[in-house]
């Protein structure tokens, strides 16, 4: 028989009758990992996530069960202003909407993505094993969140209008500082978690003592197998980032480290970033924190569908990861799939995906000095970039292997089964 597997996660459709024969959620390393189980005979697969249907809806999609739950966060600022100011919590309605598809498709195992979601306290609501797929540690990130940006700047060159309705990156501090609160309660009853390396294991045995812990890699987009970087350096050095939004995951580091090679180097650099929107928020702070020519030759790309993401990788000479905090950032493993040569700073996880010098080079987090002199120290060798990033590609294959970490689900799946037979 195969094994009944239940995904509940936060990501939120338009409408589950708007869904395409070949439907996403937004969020690759989950996609990647339902088109690969869906083909595997040894797995029954459902997926439950929020929709904007006032009622739970089902439909089946590529044999798989699809779960729209109701969402009941308001799309209005103003209503999810006053409801936050007057303490009203809605999670445990979106909750009781999933446990209705949790009856109806009865697996065998429930499998939450993400540590902050609230779909980590339905562990507690049922009897049903459930296990969490660590993504990153909110209770981390609240204290990295003024690392680059600090939380003066972060309110002096917000707009009074996002302060008052809490739409702003300093308002979201605070948010997910709560978020934090719960995570760390959702860590304390979960008993079963995967993870990818030495970081979460080690935030999971300290959380969570007594639970057990998982090591399996993690899927990705299969059209980054298909790529290949090949690139011979030009007169612009082109580095290429993929962040989002975000004061901590280091956008400050990338300016700095401009301004240094600027001063210091007589190459020419373009850095592009994708993810982030030239109106977000983010670049506005940064840009009147560090001046309008600061950003000259930095390019706030926006966000970019798979195709042209790896078009513009393909097209870069470094791949650069500037976040002051992370466990296994896709981007950096896909980058290293590609054959990129990459620069990271070390942070989290990211010392299990890379080893220093051997398939990319590792940096000091906050600190643009020696970020600049790691470009450079890979401009003046580009041979050694290259074999850096064949190293990468050469590892990266191996552990992203989408029929060993299928291989290794249904072990995970298997044991926690007997475990709880």
């Amino acid at each position: 028989m195969p094994i009944k597997i239940l995904f509940l996660a936060s990501s939120r459709l338009g409408c589950l009758d708007d869904i395409s024969e070949s439907f996403k959620i937004s969020l690759p390393w989950i996609d990647a990992m339902i088109e690969e189980l869906s083909n595997r005979a040894d797995f029954s697969l459902a997926v439950a996530l929020m929709s904007e249907n006032s009622s739970l809806k089902k439909r089946i999609v590529n044999g798989i069960a699809l779960y729209g739950l109701p969402d009941f966060r308001s799309k209005s600022v103003i209503r999810r202003t006053l409801a936050h100011l007057g303490g009203r919590d809605v999670t445990v309605k979106i909750n009781l909407e999933a446990l209705k598809a949790i009856e109806d498709f009865n697996p065998d195992i429930i499998q939450v993505f993400g540590s902050e979601n609230h779909f980590g306290l339905i562990s507690g609501m049922q009897h049903r094993p459930v296990i969490l797929y660590i993504q990153g540690f909110l209770s981390i990130v609240v204290e990295k969140w003024h690392s680059g940006i600090s939380r003066w700047d972060q309110f002096r060159y917000a707009k009074f209008k996002d302060l008052l309705l809490r739409y702003s990156i300093f308002s979201e501090y605070n948010t997910d500082s709560k978020r934090a609160e719960r995570e760390r309660e959702i860590l304390k009853k979960c008993n079963y978690f995967i993870g990818r390396t030495d970081f979460d294991n080690r935030i999971i045995s300290l959380l969570s003592p007594g639970s057990k812990y998982f090591h399996c890699e993690e899927f990705i987009r299969e059209e980054f197998f298909k790529a290949r970087w090949d690139r011979s350096l030009g007169k612009v050095v082109k580095c290429i980032s993929i962040l989002k939004g975000a004061s901590y995951k280091g956008v400050d580091l990338l300016v700095s480290t401009m301004h240094i090679l600027q001063e210091y180097s007589s190459c020419s650099f373009e850095f592009n970033i994708c993810g982030i929107a030239d109106d977000e928020e983010l670049v506005r702070i940064i840009r009147r924190k560090y001046g309008r020519k600061s950003l000259k030759a930095i390019n706030f790309l926006g966000r970019k569908v798979t195709k042209d993401l790896i078009a513009l990788m393909c097209d870069s000479d470094f791949y650069l990861h500037p976040s002051y905090v992370e466990n296994s950032p896709n981007s950096v493993c896909e980058a290293m799939i590609l054959g990129m040569p990459v620069i990271s700073t070390n942070v989290g996880g990211v010392s299990s995906l890379i080893t220093d010098k051997k398939e990319g080079i590792l940096v000091q987090e906050g600190d643009p000095y020696s970020l600049a002199g790691a470009i450079m120290e890979l401009v003046k060798n580009f041979d050694y970039a290259r074999h850096l990033g064949l190293n990468a590609r050469n590892r990266s294959i191996r552990r992203h292997d989408p029929i060993s970490i299928g291989n290794r689900l249904v072990e995970v799946y298997k044991e926690i089964l007997v475990k709880n037979d």
